[in-house]
């Protein structure tokens, strides 16, 4: 475990915070950045205590780009994070069309607020960097800039060089095989030969080693929906699953934030029966039994709208016109890194498909395995790194 004492470097972080924090001639951002295991959630952490105590810091806000980024904080201490968008919006109503849509708010927290922290900033993309700038609040951004930049736009908020980098990893991080293995990937470099080390397993992406993919304990991770979609339908075949509606058991990821419902963007569970065909007013739409991950209780029926699971089944198909207030879900045997940026699991596997984001091809595979928190299977496409290797033995893998 971590220590309660902030280390040499991190009290020279939070020195650094703190002069940039009491300093109103200072520019509005303040970068934080650290590669995977240097601790940067605990630094923010140990920064908010001492503005706490020696700046007379009242109030202040964290947020992250997504909901499961927002919870992956509070599992680890920070209470109150949300999602920068509800911190940020709130939704309106046209008068003429009566659809919703979402506009800066200029009432809540971040109203209140005396600094807005922004954890996962390499997620955020130019337009929100640039509403969270517009509230004239001083910003304290947490990224690891090797990370994936965001979808829209270059990363406003670490396209420069950052204010401070931590750069020592903390004990923990030292002595797990992942971290090694990130920290490597970082430099460029590939592991010398194919091998497992631990509970790591760097292995070609072959015939054998296809069945690693469809294990249901381990999350995969790919890079492009034509791989996910492959890969879905082959382990819904495989599991027995001939209809095209989700059945009992099977994986789902929530794709859409809906913060009265405690539901957020990312989330993964499982469904407890059979997918259905809404009725009456929700006609056109299914109804779900889901149990999310880290809730104690199911949801015994979520209506989603049906569009992302079809999609897998027809080729082609564009993306419907779907209300703000109406759910949606898909599977979640794969996911894409883009998806799976902010989360952490205890199992991954990796289908590698860097090759398809050319100059991003290593912060592509960085990102992925830094999801695990300690179990991990890398599969490389076209690469002879050598050495003898097995498959490793796993109680859930389904034939491939």
């Amino acid at each position: 475990m971590q220590s309660d004492t902030p280390t040499d470097e991190q009290h020279r972080a939070i020195q650094a915070i703190d002069a940039w924090y009491k300093d109103d001639g200072a520019q509005q951002v303040f970068w934080l950045a650290g590669e995977a295991g240097t601790g940067k959630t605990k630094t923010t952490a140990f920064a908010l205590e001492h503005l706490l105590d020696r700046r007379r810091l009242t109030d202040y806000v964290v947020g992250a780009p997504t909901g499961k980024a927002a919870q992956v904080l509070r599992q680890k201490g920070i209470e109150g994070a949300a999602t920068l968008h509800s911190l940020l919006y709130a939704p309106r109503k046209d008068g003429d069309s009566g659809e919703l849509f979402f506009a800066r708010r200029s009432d809540g927290p971040v109203a209140d607020a005396d600094l807005i922290v922004c954890d996962e900033g390499s997620m955020i993309g130019d337009d929100l960097a640039r509403d969270l700038m517009r509230t004239g609040k001083k910003i304290l951004v947490i990224a690891d800039d090797y990370q994936l930049p965001p979808v829209s736009g270059q990363g406003l908020f670490t396209s420069g060089e950052p204010d401070f980098r931590l750069t020592e990893p903390h004990r923990t991080a030292r002595e797990s095989p992942v971290i090694r293995l990130a920290h490597l990937l970082r430099r460029q470099e590939m592991p010398r030969r194919f091998g497992s080390v631990g509970k790591v397993h760097v292995l070609p992406l072959e015939h054998r080693t296809q069945s690693l993919v469809m294990r249901p304990s381990s999350q995969a991770i790919c890079g492009t929906h034509r791989v996910r979609t492959t890969y879905t339908k082959r382990m819904r075949k495989l599991l027995g699953h001939e209809s095209t509606m989700p059945q009992t058991g099977e994986r789902v990821i929530c794709r859409r934030n809906q913060k009265d419902e405690g539901l957020y963007n990312g989330m993964i569970g499982a469904l407890t029966r059979p997918a259905a065909e809404a009725q009456g007013r929700d006609a056109g739409l299914w109804s779900l039994g889901v149990q999310m991950e880290d809730e104690v209780r199911s949801r015994g029926k979520l209506i989603v709208h049906p569009w992302m699971f079809q999609a897998h089944y027809t080729e082609g198909m564009v993306q419907p016109r779907v209300g703000k207030d109406i759910q949606l879900y898909d599977w979640a045997w794969l996911i894409t890194c883009h998806a799976s940026q902010g989360s952490e699991f205890p199992s991954v596997t990796v289908v590698d498909d860097s090759g398809a984001f050319r100059e991003h091809r290593w912060r592509w595979l960085y990102t992925a395995v830094t999801r695990s928190r300690e179990e991990l299977v890398l599969l490389l496409r076209n690469a002879d790194l050598g050495g003898p290797w097995q498959v490793p033995a796993f109680d859930d893998c389904l034939p491939g």
